[in-house]
Parts: structure tokens; C-alpha cells; sequence
């Protein structure tokens, strides 16, 4: 009996009110700031690749070991968490193979790989370290993109057609072209 007493003393005690429906708002304040952070940080990712994709476009066509335009797929969502390891490797490769070919110094062997690595790694489980890494890689990229437009033997390459000779073992006859221009008249 005397629990049944004890019960209904704490049953009474601890009633309470319900709590009120949340305010619209509020919840359209919230919203609104949710979206305006989504919206920022899509435009920032849209921003990054860009860069990616510039400072690939900036190699040889020969050099590149990943064609510019497969640097947006890193825009599928859950794809690009393999597909940015990918994008890293490629694009310090391509670097590698680009400033190797036109002579340029660097103080950076590994064009930026390894803090693009440590950037996807850690933001799977620190944000802040994250944030910091990523800038650093940001950075790091544009500037062999802005060194490969200013220096280098013939600037950049804004498009797919490479100047440069190729490499070959043979030399080339250029009389076979003026005959394929004189047969195709």
C-alpha cells in the first residue's frame, strides 16, 4: 500500500505540461539557415573543383593521367569518397609528369598528395583538422595551377590540342602530309 502511495505522490510530482508546438518561425529561421550553409558550402566545392579541374587542364594533354573533366564526378554523392583518393593521385601524378617534362623546380616531391590524402582522411573523423587541410590543399593546388600559366616553356593549355612535338623514335616525313593535303583537294 505504501508503494502504491509513494507512486502517486511521484506521479503527481513529476507531471508537467507538455511542451509548446514549436514556434513556425523558428522553424522557418532555421531552415533558412540551413540552406544558406548548404548553398555556401555547395558553391565552395563547386569553387575547389573548379581549381582541380583548371590546374589539370593546365598539363599537357601527354602528362595528364586524368582527363580534366572527371574531376566532377567527385560531385555524386558517396561516390566521391573513393573518387577523391582517386583525384588526388591522379592530379599529383599529372603534376609530377608536367613539371618534369617542362623543367621546372618545385618545393614540393609530392605535389600536394599527401596533405589532399590526410585532408580525406581526417575528415571522416575531425572536422576542424579537416577544414585546415583542405584549405592547405586549395591553396597548394592553385599555385602549381598559377605557376604552370606563368612559367613553363609555352604557358598553359586551355584545351586539348598539345603544340609540343611529340616524342618519337622515328622522324616524321612531311611530304606524306603534303601529299594527303594535294589527295584530298
Amino acid at each position: 500500500m505504501l508503494l502504491v502511495q509513494v507512486a502517486a505522490l511521484f506521479g503527481q510530482v513529476n507531471k508537467q505540461q507538455p511542451p509548446p508546438p514549436p514556434d513556425a518561425s523558428g522553424v522557418a529561421a532555421v531552415l533558412v539557415c540551413y540552406g544558406v550553409i548548404i548553398a555556401v558550402s555547395f558553391i565552395i566545392h563547386i569553387l575547389f573543383l573548379l581549381t582541380l579541374s583548371r590546374c589539370l587542364g593546365q598539363c599537357s594533354p601527354r602528362n595528364r593521367t586524368m582527363e580534366p573533366g572527371m574531376v566532377w564526378l567527385n560531385l555524386i554523392p558517396l561516390f566521391n569518397i573513393v573518387w577523391m583518393f582517386v583525384t588526388i593521385i591522379k592530379i599529383s601524378e599529372s603534376l609530377r609528369n608536367e613539371y618534369r617534362d617542362r623543367g621546372l623546380p618545385t618545393d614540393d616531391p609530392d605535389f600536394g598528395q599527401m596533405i589532399g590524402i590526410l585532408y580525406m582522411v581526417f575528415s571522416f573523423f575531425c572536422a576542424p583538422v579537416a577544414l585546415v587541410l583542405f584549405i592547405m590543399y586549395w591553396v597548394k593546388i592553385a599555385g602549381f595551377k598559377n605557376q604552370l600559366m606563368s612559367g613553363g616553356e609555352l604557358g598553359g593549355y586551355d584545351d586539348d590540342f598539345d603544340v609540343r612535338p611529340k616524342r618519337s623514335a622515328k622522324p616524321v616525313d612531311d611530304d606524306l602530309d603534303d601529299y594527303d593535303d594535294y589527295q584530298r583537294r
